[in-house]
């Protein structure tokens, strides 16, 4: 039937496609610590770096239960549409438009990279 051809065919385009970045259309790769530590050495020393994942993408509406689970999780900050916000303070969304939000999970200084241990800081 056409619903067990559904599942062969998914798995079929989940081996051999390739999944492409939708900003830049690079292919994405997946990277080892090292790989992701270097890269991260290479901005410059004293760079502030923030750590993100993302709670939702281009989705109209307010969002205060989103932003209230968060911040019952202990998160205490939140980027929305590009700009950092406190979860302590209120944040108030458009309703009618759309919002990417993403959650800030940490936030790095790059160090020195010829300081001692600077990549088992990170």
């Amino acid at each position: 039937t056409v619903t067990e051809i559904y599942d062969y065919m998914r798995l079929l385009w989940a081996r051999i496609g390739r999944p492409h970045c939708p900003t830049c259309d690079r292919p994405i790769e997946r990277q080892t610590v090292q790989q992701i530590v270097d890269a991260t050495l290479g901005y410059p020393s004293g760079s502030r770096l923030l750590l993100l994942a993302p709670l939702t993408r281009a989705k109209k509406g307010e969002h205060i239960r989103l932003l209230e689970e968060a911040r019952r999780q202990g998160f205490v900050r939140v980027r929305v549409d590009g700009e950092v916000f406190d979860l302590d303070e209120p944040i108030s969304l458009e309703k009618n438009r759309r919002h990417d939000i993403d959650v800030v999970v940490d936030r790095v200084v790059v160090p020195d990279p010829g300081a001692e241990g600077a990549s088992l800081r990170l």
